[in-house]
């Protein structure tokens, strides 16, 4: 019995790796003091290179477009032994990125209020309607998206519709998004996240791209953000 369990151990860890490489992790890396700025990243392994991957990125609210010198990626060449994780290239372009994060007073342990999750697994759909249980707000938010194929190469668009109903019956409406920016090699959009930061005006969404190439099929995060009147 001890063996058995000893060999289904090293199974579970040989293939650790690969399980670990096949999902991108999301991660929330907080706002500024006056919700003005939010920063996230998210890692995993690359489909076409095989190697550990991250990306870190800091936003303007405001212009809804990152700050100057915002944008970080990595691409690690370096080969996962059994009970290594992908994580570690995050922690080595998190460590690159700190000094933008402390330039815009990023504070990590302010990550917004969630009002919104796809839950890992489900498909999201492009209408979601729920309520804000802090506020008792009506959300109605819908997702508009156009994708074209040619010749194997997606390319594809979105916007966002979002109506939020208060207990007083009064409506607030936003439009988000630009559906005239055409994205090559995005194949599908998903809502994945909803915060509001902690000004409580202040609106972030999550996008989940699907992106297919030559080299197969992985996932991404954008965002849209946007304050509400």
């Amino acid at each position: 019995m001890k063996k058995l369990v000893v060999m289904v151990a090293l199974a579970l860890v040989l293939a650790g790796p690969a399980f670990a490489g096949d999902v991108a992790t999301l991660v929330n890396l907080g706002f500024s003091p006056d919700s003005a700025y939010f920063m996230f990243g998210f890692y995993g392994m690359d489909p076409g290179a095989g190697k550990p991957y991250a990306e870190i990125y800091v936003v303007d609210n405001k212009k809804n477009d990152f700050v100057p010198a915002g944008t970080f990626r990595g691409l690690y060449a370096v080969d996962l032994e059994p009970g290594w994780n992908p994580a570690g290239a995050f922690f080595k372009l998190f460590a690159e990125s700190a000094a933008v994060a402390r330039k815009y007073r990023i504070d990590h342990l302010s990550q917004g209020r969630l009002v919104y999750l796809s839950m890992d697994g489900a498909d999201a759909p492009d209408a979601l309607s729920f309520k804000d249980f802090k506020t008792a707000a009506q959300w109605d938010v819908t997702l508009k998206q156009t994708v074209e194929e040619k010749a194997g190469v997606f390319t594809s668009s979105f916007g966002l519709d979002l109506v939020i109903t208060g207990t007083d019956g009064k409506k607030v409406s936003v439009t988000a998004g630009n559906p005239q920016i055409k994205r090559k090699g995005v194949a599908d959009y998903s809502i994945s996240q909803i915060l509001v930061a902690p000004d409580g005006k202040t609106v972030v969404v999550l996008v989940e791209r699907l992106e297919k190439g030559a080299t197969g099929s992985a996932i991404r995060w954008m965002v849209e953000t946007f304050r509400l009147p």
